[in-house]
């Protein structure tokens, strides 16, 4: 998809008093200074509505807009509602879909194709996501459809009763048929990848506890299913505690990866070249929400979600 993309944000407290430039490399990371000086310059940038220059100080409530010519790479849009109501819905995410906007996608996401499915049957309202799935990962996600259902069901979210269950294919064959992962996330100091975490002991600065209950569920020759039921919800928790185990996600870019090919991989993207490159054993990470129990929204009552292993996982699974 190539086309003129108008973005806004609003500035927040944490933004006022801020320069435009500190805002844009601050907030959209996937674009460089450099980048940012030319759209500025080119008037691709406003803030409340006219141009203005890289050191323009932000205030609170500003609305500062760019516009530009993105083209996306493709996605698999093919998203399965399993369950709809008055206040939310559940939907079945493909892989390689990401959940909302994020550096080189901006309308190829499920959010935005969820919403344009919602209006289409004459939804009128606004489609909320009430937590996300990294873009690699495939199953189950929930949307508010109301202001009311989107509370209640991020404030599950957030304090943890929500039950999750995960599928996931990990390189080498897995000893025993349970075990657990604890411990703190950390930056990863000894990676040039700034995104990049790893377990340690330590209650330090910036640390984040985090626990993981595997079960393996089938041993083939070169790898292993397994069942991962996170007792926290941490970003990237379960590809960083199964690398941490030794057994990383099978089509994991960057854990059980070395920084080279990460950026390779990166870069690959960037240029616009889906090919696999050599090294990888898969075209996404194989990783897949399968079951999720949370509350209705409005009353109460227990609701159990599952989601079969998709075809691409199950594929793998019979050549294995």
């Amino acid at each position: 998809m190539t086309e003129e993309t108008t973005l806004s944000s609003r500035i927040s407290t944490k933004f006022a008093g801020r320069s435009l430039m500190d805002f844009l490399t601050l907030r959209f990371k996937y674009q460089t200074g450099d980048e940012w000086k030319r759209m500025i310059g080119r008037g691709k940038v406003t803030v409340n509505g006219k141009a203005t220059t890289p050191d323009h100080l932000l205030k609170k409530n500003d609305i500062v807009a760019y516009s530009n010519v993105r083209s996306e790479p493709p996605v698999d849009g093919n998203i399965q509602i399993m369950h709809e109501e008055e206040t939310f819905l559940v939907a079945n995410k493909p892989g390689n879909l990401p959940s909302h906007s994020d550096g080189t996608y901006i309308r190829n996401t499920l959010i935005c194709l969820l919403r344009e499915r919602m209006a289409g049957k004459g939804f009128q309202g606004t489609l909320h996501l009430a937590h996300r799935l990294d873009r690699e990962t495939s199953g189950i996600i929930v949307a508010a459809k109301a202001k009311t259902a989107h509370r209640a069901l991020l404030q599950q979210f957030e304090t943890g009763t929500v039950e999750k269950e995960y599928i996931a294919i990990v390189r080498g064959a897995i000893s025993n048929d349970s075990f657990e992962v604890r411990g703190f996330l950390v930056p990863d100091r000894d990676s040039c990848i700034s995104i990049k975490k790893k377990v340690v002991c330590d209650d330090g600065a910036d640390a984040k506890y985090s626990a993981t209950v595997f079960e393996v569920m089938e041993r083939f020759a070169s790898c292993t299913m397994v069942r991962c039921r996170p007792v926290t919800g941490r970003t990237n928790q379960i590809r960083i505690h199964l690398a941490h185990a030794g057994h990383p996600l099978l089509g994991d870019k960057l854990y059980g990866r070395t920084d080279d090919q990460f950026l390779a991989f990166v870069k690959n993207v960037r240029a616009g070249h889906y090919d696999l490159l050599p090294w990888q054993e898969t075209p996404r990470h194989l990783l897949h929400a399968s079951r999720l129990i949370i509350n209705h929204p409005l009353s109460g009552e227990q609701l159990v979600f599952n989601a079969p292993v998709p075809e691409d996982m199950s594929s793998f699974i019979r050549h294995s």
